[in-house]
């Protein structure tokens, strides 16, 4: 019985620690919350949709961005993988958006840390399937 429970609590554990981190900037998307996304964002940033590369100030960001989340409110936004570089000065978290009109979502964010914060210097979201 001991060995059973072992195995069990090794199992959660491995599950457990399996989980992917989510950066903060994905709880804002999926609650359309554009004030606490903008705190992320850095004063400029690359912002994608479906290859369309455009570089834009955080304003015109958050504009782009509340445009798109209007057309797609989101339903769920489920981390997938994140990794950081070797110095750890940069981190990229990818996740994907399902929204409430069926469509999903692959988002991939960027950040790097300036003055001991990691700001968003490039926020992609690119449609998968047809």
């Amino acid at each position: 019985m001991k060995s059973i429970n072992l195995v069990f609590f090794s199992l959660f554990s491995i599950l457990l620690g399996a989980q992917q981190k989510q950066h903060s900037a994905f709880d804002a998307i999926s609650k359309s919350d554009l004030v606490s996304l903008a705190t992320y964002l850095d004063d400029n940033v690359e912002l994608c949709f479906n290859e369309n590369v455009n570089f834009l100030d955080k304003e015109a960001a958050i504009k782009e961005l509340k445009s798109f989340l209007e057309k797609n409110p989101t339903k769920s936004l489920t981390p997938i993988h994140n990794g950081a570089s070797k110095g750890k000065g940069s981190h990229f978290y990818i996740g994907m958006l399902n929204s409430t009109n069926g469509k999903s979502f692959r988002v991939y964010l960027y950040t790097e840390l300036i003055g001991g914060k990691a700001v968003i210097k490039e926020l992609r979201i690119n449609k998968e399937g047809n």
